[in-house]
């Protein structure tokens, strides 16, 4: 299962700040959009799935990248990446009855 961002780009921009890390954002072919930051994490990002990867030279990098995005955008997300699940906000169709 791939990890998926429940969001537009400008959502996703907003949680990437949230991190803290700096970088800057490029934007490739077929809807593709990439952060990589100064320490050499990237995140990639296609607006038309909302697949999204990480990657990186140095272990410690792309790690540093993967946790901090994730702690930052948990709710938005749904997949399965690290060996943890996420499900998003997801909501039921029958609310309680009260």
């Amino acid at each position: 299962m791939k990890l998926k961002f429940s969001g537009g780009y400008t959502k996703l921009e907003k949680y990437v700040s949230r991190t803290g890390l700096r970088g800057k954002w490029r934007d490739l072919k077929y809807g593709q959009k990439q952060f990589r930051t100064n320490k050499g994490g990237v995140l990639n990002w296609w607006e038309t799935s909302g697949t999204i990867t990480f990657q990186g030279l140095k272990t410690a990098a792309k790690e540093e990248l993967e946790q901090a995005f994730i702690a930052s955008a948990k709710k938005r997300l749904m997949g399965e990446c690290g060996g943890r699940v996420f499900c998003g906000q997801l909501r039921s169709l029958y609310p309680d009855d009260k």
